[in-house]
């Protein structure tokens, strides 16, 4: 099949290519004007691509773009989209730039073949045509240009999608996307370091077209699915996925019901008030308002006209869910106001643990079996955790490994403890297992005054000094690769011996490598190229990894440094597009600010290059390089988004107000090739996060019931705000005379979980850190509460004997850190990100996923949220996935008892509920309080004010606590609702009459003395009628007690009293 090349040819002898002057390789303007003269010549085939692409390298006034002409042009033409339209080509130029090398550049076909190796698998398999960019030697790293002839024309938007997670250069599938083609120039005393920068790459199997993957378009609409912002109506609510609006009205045409219902909840929090009921004409007159602003009645479908009569069937339902109490629809907020959901979300099916373990198995047996086939399996397992996929794949690879050899297995896991359990788990097997270390030691820990890991390296200090500032460490304290000078201890290095394979071993034994996720966005040494892994398993999100440490530069530096012709002017005025015009590329494009003044910004001043020293083992307080390599990252990323024609603002730069920095939000290309065979086992895997770094996957889901009764508060965020302001007040408590053990709500939750204590039981506390660090001090916690902080707890199996935990709220980050390390996973993608005002987010009404045995009906919250899926999968991957991975603790799969769970926020998790409460029903009242106390309580105000004179209560104001709703105390059940089910289950009721001129009927409640237990079983000594009966005389008097019964709150006394 033929295809075009369109080449744009400038005018008046200006040139469209870079030059370089003098030894320092300074940048010589060039300006490619506004218009150009166009061809466009055809080619059929990888040979004939590579001809004209060879012609135009020689051809400095001379570039190509993928577009095509709309008209034939009479003379110079605009490069623009009204001149040229996008149109799928069969061929493709892929730009891969600062591909991070520490090896040597004297092998072009090695380099190619490294840059190849980041592709997908189809373009590994092909030949193609290479040309080394123009800043290939002047600047760091692997810059390559790739051409490959294709099986049949790909859209931009197929190529980006096929592309997608790859180290590529996005910005070129675009129609007007300058390929700059000619040859660097070198002037004036610069010399071309690449002389010959381009030819032919043989892949090695003669093969010049590449295969296009059958499912290219089912993954590119996935890509843009995924890349589209929601749309939200005029409150800011978030469109579900059913609801469909015009693009051009902004009006519903599709999923009217679903808005209707969404809209009612919004107009009953509207109206309804405390001191207000609306009646059914105003909420359906309100309700038919707003539908009719946000909906187009006027299409007509097949249910029939949509009029005032659906308004009012809607606001019937909800005034009688206000009736019956269901929902009140009035809180401090609409973050905190439950409201009826629509009960149609669908939920995962979950099977029982054998069954989920078969089923893990059968994946297993079929990916390891394709492993030995020959095949490259490439899977991912979302299962619940506690499971045991990892005992299950550890024992898969153990059978695997039973008759193989030479094969070379890694494994990267979260934390080195990881690594330690995974090492052990591996013994027996016909490997050698090697857990990879860092050169020196880690992170010092001031407690113990060490470090926590074996120091591989013998000039650990100088090796830290380097990792300090910034430098590389192979290519300076390792193997120079300028002079060829090696290191003393070169040879017997122990941190090198990690990765080399002994000689007499090489290619027989078997090897396991076991990583830190931390090792996932390094690039490979010299050792671990010469030969891909055989298999890689990826244990637990890495997320984390992915976007930690994101560089900043003070906007000092940034105005200082950044300078062109001598002037600041560059510096500030990128600094100002960031941080007052929200990244607007508009504000530089109008200052004629590009790519060219960006990159004849000259920081050799900054280079700190240290000269290598074989015999170096101390700290020379070597220069930082990090300023030097950040400002250089910033300028090329800005560069290339300055020049992106398909970008309105930057996306991989960013403005940290608080800091008065410039963040770079780079993507960290993951070191897994993509040839390689692949198992990635998370509980909380995230397809679009996941498809980032790790493409063309397999996914699989095993949802596992589990074995707890869980209870969420629904009015309170659990904010970290909320509870930094009760370490305050509980400070203030500690510091008093007499503790309060009511004072605040810490204080509470402390009684609360010292009760469960006292039960016998084992809870465990989760929360943000510096609550957390309140807490493990704290006088007043018994030793017993295990206190934990979130981030610090995946992959852990060390509270998998507690039995109840409360997580005191969510794992939420500020919303710009959240946006900034989306814009480090798909800043680059293709597909620019939404931009929300982040004080102000959209909201999305969210629903609960209530268990079977819940008593509610279908209930929804109303969230902040992103309305880009992209990084909202981001915050949930760190704020949602959060809060399972802290329940999962409990290791509930296999639980040999029903465990208890409370979340003390509202934010759904994907985990049955089984009871929605207030946070008022989860911290103890006054009287609630003195039941823990005490043991006992009145049920009645007459008896308040006989049995307990000291706690102030008489007449009307002990009355008004036993109103429905003023007291926990109105309801006996409530009043030990989140206690501990065993001390709940042995609680007594007293019934009997009293009273001084006319008997009346009475009730106190006893919980069990003596009680000692444990999740499983306890130990009593139950009331007996006398001594209640003793008791109740000493506040109503001798002789004043008639018709006591005695008998267990919940039923029956046990068959075997006291068990």
């Amino acid at each position: 099949m033929n295809d075009r090349v369109t080449i744009l040819n400038l005018t008046a002898g200006k040139k469209i290519a870079k030059a370089f002057r003098g030894a320092d390789y300074q940048a010589v303007q060039f300006n490619p004007g506004p218009e150009f003269l166009v061809t466009q010549v055809p080619v059929n085939n990888l040979e004939s691509l590579a001809a004209v692409i060879s012609d135009v390298e020689t051809e400095p006034t001379k570039a190509i773009i993928r577009g095509s002409l709309i008209k034939d042009p009479s003379g110079p033409v605009p490069r623009n989209k009204d001149t040229f339209a996008s149109l799928p080509r069969q061929w493709c130029m892929i730009d891969i730039d600062s591909l991070a090398w520490d090896g040597a550049f004297d092998n072009q076909q090695a380099l190619v073949a490294h840059a190849v190796q980041h592709l997908p698998n189809e373009f590994q398999s092909s030949n193609c045509w290479y040309h080394f960019s123009s800043s290939m030697g002047i600047k760091p790293g692997i810059r390559v240009h790739l051409w490959y002839w294709l099986e049949r024309p790909c859209s931009d938007d197929e190529l980006k999608a096929w592309l997608s997670g790859y180290p590529v250069d996005m910005s070129l599938f675009n129609p007007i996307q300058i390929h700059l083609t000619a040859n660097p120039r070198f002037i004036e005393g610069a010399t071309d370091p690449f002389p010959q920068r381009s030819g032919m790459f043989e892949a090695g199997n003669g093969i010049s077209t590449v295969r296009v993957p059958i499912d290219l378009a089912a993954r590119t609409s996935r890509v843009k699915a995924t890349s589209k912002q929601r749309t939200h109506n005029k409150a800011g609510i978030l469109d579900p996925a059913t609801i469909i609006r015009d693009p051009e009205t902004g009006r519903v045409i599709d999923g009217r019901e679903q808005l209707m219902f969404l809209l009612s909840n919004e107009v009953m929090r509207e109206l309804v008030t405390t001191n207000h009921t609306p009646n059914e004409q105003e909420v359906t007159e309100a309700l038919w308002k707003r539908f009719c602003e946000e909906a187009d009645i006027s299409r007509v479908s097949g249910r029939g006209a949509w009029t005032i009569a659906d308004a009012a069937v809607k606001a019937r339902a909800r005034l009688l869910e206000l009736a019956d109490g269901i929902y009140d629809f009035v809180s401090r907020s609409d973050r905190t106001t439950l409201v009826a959901g629509s009960g149609k979300v669908e939920r995962p099916k979950l099977i029982g643990a054998t069954q989920a373990q078969d089923e893990l198995s059968s994946i297993l047996d079929e990916f390891f079996e394709g492993l030995a086939d020959g095949a490259s399996p490439r899977a991912a397992i979302r299962l619940t955790m506690g499971t045991g996929k990892t005992q299950r794949t550890i024992a898969h690879l153990k059978s695997y490994l039973t008759d193989k050899y030479g094969q070379k297995i890694e494994v990267y896991v979260p934390r080195h403890d990881l690594a330690s359990e995974w090492e052990n788990e591996l013994e027996g097997i016909n490997a050698k297992v090697i857990h990879i270390f860092p050169r020196t030691g880690g992170q010092w820990n001031d407690n113990t005054k060490t470090y926590p890991h074996p120091i591989m390296c013998q000039s650990a200090d100088y090796v830290r000094d380097l990792e300090d500032k910034g430098h590389s460490i192979y290519g300076n304290a390792c193997l120079s690769r300028t002079t060829g000078e090696r290191c003393s201890f070169f040879d017997e290095c122990a941190y090198l011996h990690q990765f080399q394979q002994p000689g007499d071993d090489a290619g027989v034994e078997n090897t396991i490598r076991i990583y830190t996720h931390a090792s996932l966005f390094l690039s490979r040494n010299e050792f671990e190229r010469q030969a891909n892994p055989d298999l890689i398993i990826i244990d637990e999100a890495f997320l984390a990894s992915a976007v930690s440490n994101l560089p900043s530069i003070p906007v000092g530096d940034v105005t200082s440094h950044l300078r062109f012709d001598g002037t600041t002017d560059l510096g500030f005025n990128l600094v100002e597009c960031l941080s007052t015009h929200n990244g607007d590329l508009s504000y530089l494009r109008d200052k004629d600010i590009g790519a060219f003044e960006l990159q004849a910004v000259s920081l050799e001043g900054l280079n700190p290059a240290a000269s290598f020293s074989a015999d170096t083992t101390q700290s020379r307080n070597v220069r930082s390089a990090k300023l030097y390599k950040n400002l250089n990252k910033l300028i090329e990323i800005a560069a290339r988004e300055v020049e992106d024609q398909g970008k309105d603002s930057f996306e991989q730069l960013a403005f940290n107000s608080h800091k008065g920095e410039i963040v770079i939000c780079e993507y960290k290309p993951i070191r897994v090739p993509q040839s390689a065979p692949v198992l990635y086992l998370d509980a909380t895997a995230d397809p679009i996060i996941t498809e980032a770094y790790l493409p063309t996957l397999q996914c699989h889901r095993i949802d596992v019931r589990q074995l707890a009764v869980v209870s969420q508060v629904y009015d309170r965020t659990g904010i970290n705000s909320f509870w930094n302001n009760k370490i305050a007040d509980e400070q203030k408590n500690l510091s008093e005379p007499i503790y309060d053990p009511q004072h605040n709500d810490l204080s509470s939750l402390i009684t609360i979980l010292n009760e469960w204590i006292k039960a016998g039981e084992s809870p465990l506390l989760v929360a943000h850190k510096d609550l957390c660090d309140q807490l493990r001090g704290h006088p007043k916690l018994d030793e017993g509460v295990a206190v934990a902080h979130f981030m610090s707890l995946r992959g852990t199996n060390e509270y998998q004997d507690r039995s109840v935990i409360f997580i005191t709220g969510r794992n939420q980050p500020p919303q710009d850190d959240i946006e900034r390390q989306a814009r480090a996973i798909f800043g680059n993608s293709g597909y620019p990100l939404g931009k929300d005002y982040l004080k102000d987010l959209p909201s999305d009404q969210v629903e609960y996923w209530l268990s079977n045995r819940s008593p509610h009906s279908a209930s929804a919250i109303t969230l902040p949220a992103f309305s880009d899926p992209r990084i909202e999968a981001v915050q949930k991957q760190i704020r949602e996935a959060e809060t399972v991975q802290a329940i999962a603790r409990l290791r509930l799969v296999w639980a040999e008892y029903q465990k208890r769970v409370f979340l003390l926020s509202n934010l759904p998790v994907e985990m049955p509920v089984d009871h929605l409460i207030e946070f008022s029903d989860l911290m103890p009242d006054r009287l609630e309080m003195e039941l823990i106390k005490t043991g006992d309580l009145p049920l009645t105000a007459m008896g308040l004010e006989k049995m307990r004179p000291d706690l102030g209560y008489a007449g009307a104001k002990a009355r008004m606590l036993f109103q429905p709703g003023r007291s926990k105390a109105s309801d006996p059940k409530q009043l030990s609702a989140q206690l501990p089910d065993l001390v709940r289950t042995a609680t007594q009721i007293a019934t009997f009459k009293a009273g001084a001129k006319r008997k009346t009927t009475h009730q106190h409640l006893f919980l069990p003395k003596n009680y000692t237990g444990s999740p499983t079983h306890s130990v009593f000594t139950p009331w007996t009628l006398a001594e209640v009966e003793t008791h109740l005389a000493t506040g109503w008097g001798p002789e004043a007690i008639e018709d006591l019964q005695l008998e267990f709150l919940y039923g029956p006394e046990p068959k075997v009293s006291g068990e």
